[in-house]
């Protein structure tokens, strides 16, 4: 059921056919779009709850065994309120693995490990498990880090007694938005929590990624969410992202060098894969026509997008989704 503020679910009271599927859908507005499987015979149990902490959020899962995974580039509606963020975990309970592209982890409790919700993910665990998330709007964390990409991937175990400290600070700060339910609480937790990370960023190994992210890595995250947002924007240029990031057009175009796309293919590349998933996802009484999610998706001719799309997936929209259903 969902709490008046619409910051909660549990499974409690779904019937079981629909549980894992009402998990998916407020798993995805919470975090990036995902799907979950239970691993368990008795199905799945499942609660989480949410609080905005200033710029910062708050959430905690408790979960049988079960597997979420998402293959979205962009977070959820709630987690995008902060335009671009990490997410540190801290597993409160129990034993879980998380994994991203270039880097796995296995939790026990106390542990903590900084995810990134614009990059695939898959969280696994074996039996009940409770977990704790902070959304650390990218803005906060390179107030902490030079380059808070640097960050993802890092697993701090709790052996480590500066990181047992940061695991007993969050899961107090729990323990007390469990039990005080005033807005007051908000304000004085979120610098907290803040300090919090700013002790993780610099006491932690080097992260598991391993990979070194300069000032253009920094960019081309930078752009490739704010493209993310503005997929529906007809008038999204490469002139107009680097406007927005206050960087010139040639700055911004050797921050994709690497990439093996110019920003102007990447934009194109995004508004394509999401048609496919939109394609993909659109069936039955409430399918979108082809044209309206071209137009969506900031395509001003119908026949532009019909030729992009089928010269990138070797196959016409309409065909694409007749083999998706």
């Amino acid at each position: 059921m969902y709490c008046r503020s619409g910051q909660e679910f549990s499974t409690e009271h779904v019937a079981p056919p629909l549980r894992t599927r009402r998990w998916s859908e407020f798993g995805s507005e919470t975090l990036s779009e995902m799907t979950v499987r239970a691993r368990s015979d008795s199905g799945l149990r499942a609660h989480i709850h949410r609080r905005n902490l200033g710029p910062l959020g708050f959430v905690v899962v408790t979960s049988s065994a079960a597997e979420a995974s998402s293959s979205a580039a962009c977070p959820g509606p709630w987690a995008r309120e902060a335009d671009d963020c990490l997410m540190l975990t801290v597993l409160d309970h129990g034993r879980s693995s998380l994994s991203q592209s270039r880097w796995s982890a296995d939790l026990e409790a106390g542990d903590i490990v900084i995810r990134d919700l614009n990059k695939p993910w898959i969280s696994r665990s074996d039996a009940d498990v409770g977990l704790i998330l902070i959304k650390i709007p990218y803005s906060v964390a390179a107030r902490s880090h030079p380059d808070p990409e640097r960050l993802v991937g890092r697993h701090l175990s709790a052996a480590d007694p500066r990181v047992a400290f940061a695991s007993d600070v969050i899961r107090a700060s729990k323990r007390a938005l469990q039990a005080v339910d005033e807005e007051s609480w908000n304000a004085r937790l979120g610098p907290v929590l803040e300090s919090v990370f700013h002790m993780i960023c610099h006491d932690g190994p080097v992260p598991l990624g391993g990979e070194a992210c300069g000032s253009h890595r920094s960019l081309h995250r930078a752009a490739s969410g704010f493209i993310a947002r503005n997929l529906a924007d007809p008038d999204l240029s490469v002139g107009g992202v680097a406007q927005a990031l206050g960087v010139s057009v040639r700055h911004l175009q050797r921050a994709f060098l690497d990439t093996g796309a110019s920003p102007r293919e990447f934009i194109l590349q995004q508004r394509l894969a999401e048609a496919a998933r939109l394609l993909g996802r659109n069936q039955g009484a409430q399918r979108r026509r082809i044209t309206d999610i071209a137009f969506s998706l900031g395509f001003g001719d119908a026949s532009h997008f019909t030729r992009a799309f089928t010269r990138h997936f070797g196959t016409p929209p309409s065909a694409y989704r007749s083999d998706a259903a």
